[in-house]
Formats: C-alpha cells, sequence, structure tokens
C-alpha cells in the first residue's frame, strides 16, 4: 500500500508577519528568506533606483519650492509604495515552508539586513540636507509669524549680511535672526539705527502693524524698511518702542562670528543680549545650523511657497 504524500508544512501567521517586515529593512528581504530571489530582485531594483534618485537630488543645488517638495512627496512615496508592496507580495508567497539555500538562511539574511542599515548610516538622509521648522516666537516680526513653518537648506554655512540664520544658541535652543554683521566688521547702535564700520544702516518708514495686546501694552508698531551696509536687498523689521538695547558701543566682531539681529528689534534676545542674559551674543560661525529657503505654511497664506531666506 502506497503511503499518502506528505502535507508540506506552513508558517503559522506570526512567523508570516515577521518575515512580511523583513521588507521594512530592505525590500525584497522577506521575499528572498522564501528562497523566491527573482521576486525579491523585483522589488529591490526600483527601490535601489529610488534611494539613488534621492542621493542624487539632495546633492543637487536648491531647486524652487514647487520641485523641491513635488520631488520629495514623489520620492517618498514611491518608497513607501515599494516598502507595502514587498510586503503584501512577501505575506501572499509565505506560508509553505520551502527547504533553504545557503543564501536564504538566516546568518545570510542578517548580513544583508546589516549590510543594508550600514548603507543606510553612511549616506546623507533628507534631514541633514533639507529640514522642517517652525517659529516658536515674535522675535523675527514682521518676517516670520509665530507658528510659521518652514524649510531649511542644512548644508548652507557662508553667511552674508541680511541672511536669516538658524543658529544653535549658547542655551542649546535654535533660534533665528537676521546677519547684521561679519567676522572683522565693526558694530554699534544709536538710537535703534544698527551702524556697521561706521556707515549706518538706512530705515525708511514703512507703515504700522496691529499687535493686539503687546508686552508694552502697545496695540501697533512702527514698521521700517531697512537697508543694512552690505546687504544685497532690504527687509522690514517692527520697532513698537524706545529700549535700551536701542544703543549699544562699537564693538569688533571677531573673525570666523556673526552679529545677528532679530526683526522684532524690541523682542529679540539677540546679539546685543549676553548669553548669559537669555541673549545669545556674538555667535561663532560653526552655531550655524541653517538657513530657511521657502514657508511651507503661515497664517498669512499668500506667503506659502515664497523664499523666507530674506
Amino acid at each position: 500500500m502506497t503511503a499518502p504524500p506528505e502535507r508540506p508544512l506552513h508558517r503559522s501567521k506570526p512567523a508570516r508577519i515577521g518575515v512580511a517586515a523583513l521588507n521594512i529593512l530592505l525590500p525584497g528581504l522577506g521575499l528572498l528568506r522564501l528562497g523566491l530571489w527573482r521576486r525579491a530582485l523585483a522589488w529591490f531594483a526600483p527601490y535601489l533606483f529610488v534611494t539613488m534618485a534621492l542621493l542624487v537630488f539632495l546633492r543637487a543645488p536648491v531647486p524652487g519650492f514647487g520641485i523641491l517638495i513635488g520631488t520629495l512627496l514623489l520620492i517618498l512615496l514611491a518608497a513607501i509604495a515599494i516598502v507595502i508592496g514587498s510586503v503584501v507580495a512577501t505575506w501572499r508567497h509565505s506560508a509553505p515552508i520551502v527547504p533553504p539555500v545557503w543564501w536564504n538562511h538566516w546568518y545570510a539574511i542578517l548580513a544583508l539586513a546589516a549590510l543594508s542599515l550600514t548603507a543606510s548610516g553612511l549616506s546623507p538622509s533628507m534631514e541633514t540636507v533639507y529640514r522642517a521648522f517652525y517659529i516658536p516666537s515674535l522675535s523675527m516680526l514682521p518676517t516670520l509669524l509665530k507658528n510659521d513653518r518652514l524649510i531649511a537648506d542644512m548644508r548652507w554655512r557662508t553667511p552674508q549680511v541680511g541672511n536669516i540664520l538658524l543658529v544653535h544658541a549658547p542655551s542649546g535652543e535654535n533660534r533665528i535672526y537676521r546677519v547684521a554683521a561679519l567676522g572683522g566688521q565693526s558694530f554699534a547702535m544709536k538710537g535703534g539705527v544698527p551702524i556697521v564700520d561706521g556707515q549706518a544702516a538706512t530705515q525708511i518708514p514703512a507703515g504700522r502693524m496691529a499687535l493686539g495686546q503687546s508686552f508694552a501694552g502697545n496695540t501697533s508698531g512702527q514698521l521700517l524698511r531697512e537697508h543694512l551696509p552690505g546687504e544685497l536687498g532690504s527687509h522690514t523689521i517692527l520697532k513698537v518702542m524706545q529700549s535700551p538695547q536701542d544703543d549699544m558701543p562699537t564693538i569688533r566682531i571677531p573673525a570666523g562670528s556673526v552679529f545677528l539681529l532679530g526683526d522684532d528689534r524690541d523682542l529679540s534676545a539677540d546679539s546685543r543680549i549676553p548669553a548669559d542674559e537669555m541673549g545669545v551674543g556674538v555667535l561663532p560661525v560653526s552655531a550655524i545650523i541653517g538657513r530657511p529657503l521657502y514657508f511651507l505654511w503661515s497664517a498669512d497664506h499668500r506667503k506659502i511657497g515664497r523664499p523666507a531666506d530674506h
């Protein structure tokens, strides 16, 4: 009498979930564990293409807002779709247990996963090139509103007078201010007017800004269109009242440092305020962490997508 054929062994649901989850580490890895190397390659190849496309894009010059956001979203959605697709494909084929060969034993899978994680750690991540920030304070009114959200270039380390910078303050916080003077220049203030290398900034009245209930009890402030000596363009500042920070003696900015001012001249704990008094003092260029590029979100919807670096 012929013995009935043996039924193939099947994985339990938890084991199938574990095999399918391998694709989160590297798309196609779960299928490779099942011995389906052709199917694994069919999911790994597009993932490799998307990864290379991201690396090339992150090394390219900064594009316009639409291209930047659109490309990053497209790459992100493509990567998510590939991971989900490989998980689903692995789940569908994961029930039967097939005899393993050397390249789909657990140690080979573990080695490939480790190699993938190592390569990911060595390659630049998106956050080291582009990163989103929000504005928690009023120190850059009227240019930046509280709760504005920006995308910043985290590679940028070449400040120019008039640039807006993200900096790491001595207090440990990330703050945002405008460059008023560079290393080697002299800086002073008289009556609220910055003076760089003996040349006064120009300030032209530009209307008023409603403030609601301000710290000084004022409901509006004076807007001034300011041009700093050496600045390529101009910007708008807010002045609500006279303050002790409106006057300061001449100082020389050390080489490799920057002197920073907030656009809200009465609320900014900027370089006019020593670090031990919650200001930032004169900061080294090494404290720069990035430069704002574009508005991602603002209560003033007209700003969304516009440049945020000046």
